[in-house]
């Protein structure tokens, strides 16, 4: 599987977890997954990581040697969420003094397009001038005004993530954006930035399709769930479409479970309202599910709710298609692009259509069947075994 990369050292840079890892989303998922498989075929590697990284790798399953990076000065916890912006300019100094001591390394990976990521690749390159690049990215982020959630934050991290691009063009040796959409205006902004088209490669994300499909059918628990709870994962949607459930199917519930990122406000909204007598916020003990758990608990639900703004490629959608569960999203161009007819789809962003097509699922056999079958036939395109020999393919001697 690997030929010429026999013997090769692969490095990964994975500092954007900080201090913490209770949340697990796509570039590290998708780093561990493509690891593990070239793992066992022999390749060597190592990852360079932040505490919260170590950690959230470690629960997965991950067992490369890690070179520790700082993610602090003295706290042992992220206390608030400005704290992770302060975890990225440590990990970015700390990783930085790691790589000067690194041993030769063959073909650094960035997991993401954090600085805190891009700096330590960056002074590789200075340091070892025959080492190969490639930066991952996963999507490009909307302007501050169009974002949900905090205007400064989010012009902050546009600006971060506009260095980021500038440094991926001029330095690195190839760019693996997304065959979505997504990927496409990441693909853009790269070649209007002098980066040449054969620099930058397409990748597609995957699922574990046998793991999967080894969970048995537990019984139904809640009506619908959501994964991932952020504000740019529509959190601020659950309200105005659970709302309209409620008017449209008195009594549907729901599961809010997966990473969680400034969720607090919301959950109190949702008391206040009297939703949380059909909301459930489900908080595993740790912050994490085993593969297995996790699968069972998507299967407990009948209906995906993934009212997402802004999505790469979404793996949490393929996985809840390979649970058997039909799923109610906005018409985003990845989702179409990568699902197709898969998905029940609402006008962006309209949360009372959005919860009219959760009511459309539940109540509706034959629609419910049609989405059901379409989506396991489109979930088993995508597996991790062979997405990672495409991968193993293309990396650059």
């Amino acid at each position: 599987m690997f030929g010429k990369m026999s013997g090769a050292h692969i490095l990964w840079i994975l500092n954007g977890c900080g201090l913490e890892s209770g949340s697990i989303t796509g570039g590290p998922l998708r780093a561990h997954e493509i690891s593990r498989r070239w793992q066992r075929g022999g390749l060597e590697q190592t990852l360079l990581t932040t505490p919260g990284g170590a950690a959230m790798l470690l629960r997965m399953g991950c067992q490369l040697p890690v070179w520790h990076v700082r993610a602090s000065l003295l706290a042992k916890r992220e206390t608030f969420r400005a704290m992770r912006l302060w975890s990225y300019c440590v990990s970015a100094w700390a990783a930085r003094r790691k790589i000067r001591h690194m041993p030769p390394v063959d073909v650094a990976i960035t997991v993401s397009d954090y600085f805190c990521d891009i700096a330590p690749a960056l002074a590789l390159k200075r340091l070892q001038p025959d080492s190969r690049w490639i930066a991952w990215i996963h999507h490009k982020e909307l302007p501050p005004g169009k974002r949900p959630g905090n205007r400064l934050v989010n012009a902050l991290t546009w600006r971060m993530q506009e260095w980021s691009f500038r440094k991926i063009a001029r330095y690195a040796d190839q760019a693996w954006v997304l065959n979505t959409d997504a990927g496409d205006q990441v693909r853009q902004r790269l070649l209007e930035l002098g980066m040449p088209a054969e620099r930058i490669r397409g990748m597609s994300n995957g699922i574990d399709t046998a793991a999967i499909r080894r969970v048995s059918e537990p019984a139904k628990t809640a009506d619908a769930v959501m994964i991932g709870v952020r504000p740019n994962k529509g959190m601020h949607d659950i309200i105005p479409a659970w709302r309209e459930v409620q008017r449209l199917r008195p009594g549907t519930t729901l599961r809010l479970m997966g990473g969680m990122s400034g969720v607090e406000p919301v959950i109190a909204e949702i008391k206040r309202c009297g939703l949380d007598r059909v909301i459930e916020v489900f908080r595993p003990d740790g912050g994490y599910l085993a593969a297995a758990k996790y699968y069972g608990k998507i299967k407990e639900s009948r209906v995906l709710f993934a009212p997402s703004h802004e999505v790469g490629w979404g793996i949490a959608v393929c996985e809840a298609l390979c649970c058997g569960l039909p799923v109610a999203a906005y018409d985003l161009p990845a989702y179409r692009r990568v699902y197709g007819e898969a998905l029940a789809l609402a006008p962006c962003f309209d949360a009372l259509a959005l919860a009219a097509q959760v009511v459309r699922l539940l109540d509706d056999d034959a629609a419910r069947s049609r989405h059901v079958s379409a989506g396991l036939e489109t979930a088993s395109r995508y597996d991790w075994d062979a997405i990672a020999r495409e991968d193993a393919a293309v990396l650059p001697c």
